[in-house]
């Protein structure tokens, strides 16, 4: 059975995380203290210490509860609207990732999401990003096994490939201010990972680019 967080617990924990945002935009992660997250959240430094151990645990679990809920809104399970399925029809669902969703959540988000990605000195953030989606992607290649095509490049090259790329792409976005709309960005990317020959399956295919979102 699960336990639902109390809603107090829950606004405490976004207001710290929206204060770290925004002090990450005008300090260096390293300059920031507890009393000026605490300060800018208008919360004390006691209610602070309840629900972290210091700084450094904060600022871990703080950016691990924004790439889960990132992902938890545009990883999914589906069987349909595939092109190139294993013969299998009983085969296991596919896990995808919805870049529709993708550009509307950022946009939504998009202050949080500038920062981390274009506004600080590491790439700690960026590379949590892409260790997940690489982990999905493998996970995608295994699920159509027999339907994938090899190109003879190793796993790791096509896979930093296509993702490097698509990060890039988000971070312009977000650098330019988001001139194009999320469903303008879905199309463009659909047009880019759509250029393959029919009825293969590639790394390309573990991102869907439909423009309607469920």
């Amino acid at each position: 059975m699960t336990t639902k967080t109390d809603p107090r617990v829950l606004k405490t924990r976004n207001s710290l995380k929206r204060a770290l945002v925004k002090l990450m935009r005008e300090y260096k992660l390293q300059y920031i203290t507890v009393q000026k997250i605490t300060e800018e959240a208008n919360i004390t430094r006691g209610t602070f210490y309840l629900h972290y151990h210091d700084k450094e645990d904060f600022v871990q679990r703080a950016m691990q509860e924004i790439i889960d809920d990132f992902f938890a809104e545009t990883i999914y399970m589906t069987n349909r609207g595939f092109k190139s399925h294993t013969k299998d029809d009983s085969a296991a669902e596919l896990c995808r990732f919805s870049i529709a969703r993708a550009f509307a959540y950022i946009e939504n988000d998009s202050e949080v999401f500038d920062v981390l990605l274009n506004e600080q000195e590491n790439n700690v953030f960026e590379q949590q990003i892409y260790n997940h989606l690489s982990e999905y992607m493998q996970q995608f290649k295994q699920t159509c096994q027999s339907e994938f095509v090899e190109l003879e490049v190793p796993d790791e090259l096509q896979i930093s490939f296509i993702v490097s790329a698509l990060l890039g792409v988000i971070k312009r976005w977000l650098h330019t201010g988001m001139m194009y709309t999320p469903r303008y960005m879905t199309a463009s990317m659909k047009r880019i990972l759509e250029f393959k020959q029919p009825k293969q399956v590639e790394f390309a295919d573990f991102f869907d680019a439909a423009e309607v979102l469920d």
